[in-house]
């Protein structure tokens, strides 16, 4: 007889896991990411959204994130609506440990992600984070970035300047904050760009970056999702993505056909197990958000709470 699943909402998974938590379960995956068994997300496409089923093996744990995504323009502003929940199961016994929502793993594991990133491939003095789209993950990305690297200034813009309003309360007195008018202001002493939003219309351009920055591209992570100008994918120098097969056909690189491309692609994998080295002056992570990352994530709080 198996026991009882743990079942945990939003506010306990939020009270169960820190973003410096999560970005070292994150890390820790991504020094051996080989040893999972992961096919890519399968989504149902819907009017204005779509759903994901997100399966994963790693070590004792198999689970899946079921997730739909929809696009609320019944609202003055378009707001993404995010509906999720993780299951785990124990590999040996197959028992099913815990069903929890996952909008809160979703943002925590999302917000990990780019820490790790940006720890690994933004250049060590960057200090000035530029965030697009002042959502419902911003809050824990800015966390992780700050985890990351030693920030002196953000830099926030979103449509509706109320949002960033809202976000740049959160950080009062940590440290200089700037609303920006647009998005030009908003990127050009930026270090680090963060770009979180449901854009199917590239709006950030190449252009206007800095010669030393590190950008990355959250938002796109279905068929069709764009934030980023072909300029930029034409002159980055350098490009880490979480996963190949997720990328090449959710994230900003499906506009890039692999044999037209101009700079070096690695994954995440390989620079944080030390396999790959970066090199250039400019540099995009492309995350498309990995079911491993909801497991292992879920694993974690099962195992702390039991």
């Amino acid at each position: 007889m198996t026991n009882n699943p743990l079942i945990l909402s939003n506010d306990e998974v939020s009270k169960s896991i820190t973003v410096q938590e999560c970005m070292d379960v994150i890390e820790e995956l991504f020094r051996d990411v080989d040893r999972c068994q992961m096919p890519p997300k399968l989504y149902l496409d819907i009017p204005d959204g779509d759903f994901r089923a997100m399966p994963a093996v790693v070590d004792n744990t198999a689970g899946i994130k079921w997730c739909g995504v929809h696009l609320d323009k019944t609202r003055e502003k378009r707001k993404i609506n995010i509906f999720a929940k993780v299951l785990i199961n124990d590999v040996e016994t197959g028992e099913l440990l815990a069903i929890m929502d996952g909008e809160q793993i979703t943002a925590i594991r999302t917000a990990a992600v780019t820490g790790v990133a940006t720890k690994y491939v933004a250049y060590p003095d960057a200090s000035v984070a530029a965030f697009i789209g002042c959502g419902n993950q911003t809050e824990r990305q800015i966390q992780a970035v700050m985890l990351a690297r030693e920030l002196s200034k953000l830099v926030l813009f979103d449509l509706d300047r109320s949002r960033c309003d809202e976000i740049a309360k959160l950080f009062e007195g940590d440290l200089e904050i700037e609303i920006a008018d647009s998005l030009e202001d908003c990127v050009k002493e930026a270090d680090i760009v963060t770009t979180l939003t449901p854009a199917r219309t590239p709006f950030l351009e190449h252009a206007g970056l800095k010669d030393m920055v590190h950008i990355n591209a959250i938002g796109a992570d279905a068929e069709g999702k764009r934030e980023l100008s072909q300029s930029i994918l034409d002159n980055i120098d350098f490009v880490v993505y979480d996963n190949w097969e997720q990328c090449s056909h959710s994230g900003e690189i499906q506009y890039v056909p692999p044999d037209n491309k101009k700079q070096t692609w690695v994954s995440l994998g390989e620079v944080v197990s030390g396999k790959t080295s970066v090199d250039g002056n400019q540099t995009l992570f492309d995350a498309t958000g990995l079911a491993v990352e909801d497991v292992l994530t879920a694993r974690y709080i099962y195992e702390k709470i039991k």
